[in-house]
């Protein structure tokens, strides 16, 4: 009887052993993540600037079409929305300059996370914008990248006040 208690406590701790997930090595999806998420802004950038650019595929190309962005200023809107928007934004923007700081990247199998912060520089219908959004992308695997399912982004208090600011200059002005 001790024998056959031994050999199932040895075939018990075999199976364990066997349930042990496979560790993979993510560094490669981080990277890629990163490396999208850099490409993405440098088509804005590049929109911003007035290189031609379907900022409509850009988008597409980056984000699920079923997307909700979180804006800083508290709306949820559909991707659709937020292209139209940066449509409506082009032609009131210049020397637009942005850059990536603090990325940060997770990645847990077929979904990741992506943080950090995007700094952004312009003149909006000529006034002066300086930008500091921290941003949070959700991901999922698709084929050999990544799709954005969720963007959430929030704003410091001066850049939610300077963008009133200038709205509502924007609005007084006599037409």
């Amino acid at each position: 009887m001790k024998i056959f208690i031994l050999l199932l406590l040895v075939l018990l701790v075999s199976c364990e052993s066997e349930k042990k997930p496979i560790l993979k090595d993510i560094s490669g999806d981080a990277a890629l993540i990163r490396r999208e998420i850099a490409d993405f802004y440098e088509g804005l950038n590049n929109a911003y600037n007035g290189i031609p650019i379907n900022t409509d595929s850009l988008f597409d190309y980056y984000f699920e079409s079923d997307v909700y962005y979180v804006t800083y200023w508290g709306i949820t809107e559909p991707i659709d929305t937020t292209k139209s928007r940066l449509q409506r934004a082009l032609p009131g923007i210049e020397g637009y300059k942005n850059r990536l700081e603090s990325m940060f990247v997770r990645v847990y199998d077929e979904g990741a996370y992506a943080f950090f912060i995007l700094r952004q520089a312009y003149m909006l219908n000529g006034k002066e914008m300086d930008e500091y959004l921290p941003t949070t992308f959700i991901l999922e695997r698709r084929a050999d990248r990544w799709k954005i399912v969720h963007s959430h982004r929030s704003a410091d208090f001066q850049t939610i006040n300077r963008l009133m600011e200038i709205a509502r200059q924007t609005k007084q002005k006599p037409r």
